[in-house]
């Protein structure tokens, strides 16, 4: 457990962590804590297999630890923090709406075994660069809405890319992996060289 928290800084149901204690959040807005190292089980030893919804939102983390427990990051999980990096660990394989919404990040390392972004997960960050694994199935409308992505390979996995998912990036041209079923003609920008 980080130096920051305690179990009893969070709120736990089962294997999901359901979001922080009134001594938690205090603790974050009194110590101007920064930095959160996500708990790999609750107090009863199950490990935390889900995020959930709204758990960090708005927390003011600029840095966060995401153990290898995790298999699902939940709606608005960490929405409108300051995070500037994250590793999703390779046990992660849903990433859910908003997850990562306004933040800061530039860096991202993907999990090797994601099967879903959802909508607007990633939007409004500066993200230069992502490597979607060769698990990815479906990315959701603007889920990498604005941000600095110039290059981009789109896996052979892919089934279907949503509306905006790209927009507002620096992406020149991309080719579209034949096992795609649904490509938004909207997904990236119009500026884009669409290759299929």
């Amino acid at each position: 457990m980080d130096q920051n928290f305690t179990l009893d800084d969070f709120i736990f149901k089962g294997d999901v962590i359901v979001g922080m204690t009134r001594a938690g959040k205090d603790k974050v807005k009194a110590e101007g804590i920064t930095e959160i190292i996500i708990p790999k089980e609750s107090p009863e030893g199950v490990p935390v297999r889900v995020i959930g919804e709204n758990c960090f939102f708005r927390r003011r983390f600029e840095s966060v630890v995401i153990p290898e427990t995790v298999e699902e990051i939940g709606y608005d999980a960490f929405g409108q923090n300051s995070i500037t990096e994250v590793i999703i660990p390779d046990s992660v394989k849903k990433i859910a709406g908003f997850a990562f919404y306004r933040n800061k990040l530039v860096d991202v390392k993907m999990s090797k075994n994601v099967e879903f972004i959802g909508p607007s997960a990633f939007a409004l960050n500066e993200i230069e660069e992502i490597n979607l694994p060769d698990t990815l199935e479906e990315i959701g409308v603007s889920a990498f809405y604005k941000n600095k992505i110039q290059e981009l390979k789109l896996p052979e996995s892919l089934k279907k890319v949503d509306m905006y998912s790209f927009n507002k990036n620096a992406i020149m041209e991309v080719k579209v992996p034949s096992s795609i079923e649904f490509l938004h003609e909207r997904a990236f920008d119009p500026t884009t060289h669409v290759e299929k």
